[in-house]
């Protein structure tokens, strides 16, 4: 009797401890407005594409690092576009993100004065063709 007590005891505190981790899990992801723009870029191609930089609905950050979850589905959506829409298969995609706008246009334009000025690269913009979605 005490041994079945025992492991129905074990048992029920094995099942609350997943739920509250399960619950732990929600509380690491920080709900904010989180902007997002992406580059994509190929060795063999003198152009680099950029996305607009534009609030994505969903995006979020996780409490303890304040990194992007799921982004690398954001760099394979922007990948995916690319491939699939304006045949350009092969490139490789990066994606910037920040919960303040103003950061992130400073970064892209750092990033932009370094792939035209020091890489000779040439940008275009994707302007209203693209959009980030939730993963």
């Amino acid at each position: 009797m005490k041994k079945s007590l025992l492991i129905l005891l074990i048992f029920l505190s094995a099942a609350c401890s997943t739920v509250s981790a399960k619950g732990d899990k929600d509380k690491d992801k920080k709900e904010e407005t989180v902007y997002l723009f992406g580059a994509s870029f190929s060795l063999s191609d003198s152009v680099v594409y950029f996305t607009e930089i534009m609030p994505v609905d969903g995006a979020q950050l996780d409490k303890k690092t304040e990194f992007l979850l799921h982004r690398q589905y954001y760099a394979y959506e922007l990948k995916d576009y690319m491939n699939f829409q304006e045949n350009m298969p092969g490139r490789t995609s990066a994606v910037y993100f920040s919960t303040k706008r103003s950061k992130l246009e400073k970064t892209e334009a750092k990033l932009r004065k370094k792939l035209v000025e020091k890489d000779g690269k040439t940008i275009r913009y994707l302007g209203d063709k693209f959009k980030f979605v939730k993963p």
